[in-house]
């Protein structure tokens, strides 16, 4: 019998030049590739084995951070299984973006997505201007996960995508476990009404 490994899109978004294109090279090549900032939307896959051994691709969309092209990106957000938020430590204008990517991610992608909020440049440390705890803060108010990485020093980089995709795979597996559980019961109920109106409509017999 044929299996097939399921397919889970995650969507990188945050402000140009905050390293999205970096971090993605670093987790798909292992190496940091000359860049150019992105135009629309480009796409990396993967396949990787999640904690219990189950095997997933990933479709890693790179998005752009112009403002000319944030409606373009919008769109790609409505295919994203998982959402990496990313902003520059050393740039805090790069933060308060967040918000407003955060809103639009929330108005057009599922709401089962999961939302991680991302740090990186942490390598930098002399030029930061983003605290982890004002990250934090803001991370726990919006009910999402903080990671902080360095897409060039290749700290923390694996750990936040295999940590979003396997979140993802946990929240998708419960949504299995619910459907099976309806399906398996609704018949039941169906048959317990039928029962009823039958009484009901022959009271005497």
């Amino acid at each position: 019998m044929n299996t097939y490994a399921p397919i889970y899109k995650v969507i990188l978004v945050g402000d140009s030049g905050v390293g999205k294109t970096c971090l993605l090279s670093m987790y798909v090549k292992g190496e940091i590739e000359e860049t150019i900032p992105t135009i629309g939307a480009e796409f990396r896959p993967k396949d990787i084995e999640l904690y219990d051994g189950t095997k997933v691709k990933v479709q890693l969309w790179d998005t752009a951070g112009q403002e000319k092209f944030k409606s373009l990106a919008m769109t790609y957000y409505r295919k994203g299984n998982g959402i990496l938020l990313l902003f520059d430590v050393t740039k805090k204008s790069s933060f308060f973006s967040c918000k407003s990517y955060l809103e639009d991610v929330r108005y057009h992608s599922d709401k089962k997505s999961v939302i991680y909020l991302v740090g990186n440049k942490i390598d930098l440390a002399d030029k930061r201007e983003v605290t982890k705890e004002e990250a934090e803060n803001f991370a726990k108010k919006e009910n999402i996960k903080y990671i902080e990485t360095s897409a060039v020093k290749n700290m923390n980089v694996t750990d936040v995508f295999t940590s979003l995709i396997n979140n993802i795979y946990q929240v998708k597996k419960e949504d299995d476990r619910n459907e099976l559980f309806l399906y398996n019961t609704t018949p039941i109920e169906l048959q317990r009404n039928h029962h009823f109106n039958k009484t009901n409509d022959n009271p005497c017999c």
